[in-house]
């Protein structure tokens, strides 16, 4: 397998969505196991040098509570100046 990756790409954010694109294509094929884990990082190193990546952060998803309201409701309908 080839990885050589010759032309670096520009840096801004045309660049961030391009090696994301190429990212998530790579994570594809080693999802549906058409490449090895070995191959995958291959590639991924490749990437991430030909876009100037310095690391990767994983951003885990928050999880999903079936909650509605977080806020504790503070305000009654009668006030305390009311009360007294």
């Amino acid at each position: 397998m080839n990885t050589d990756i010759k032309k670096p790409e520009p840096k801004g954010a045309n660049a961030i969505i391009r090696y994301s694109l190429q990212l998530a294509m790579l994570s594809r094929l080693l999802s549906n196991k058409l490449i090895t884990r070995s191959e995958y990082e291959k590639v991924r190193m490749k990437l991430m040098e030909k876009f100037n990546v310095i690391s990767e952060m994983l951003i885990q998803p928050i999880p999903r509570c079936d909650v509605q309201y977080t806020m504790i409701d503070t305000h009654s309908e009668e006030s305390d100046y009311e009360n007294s």
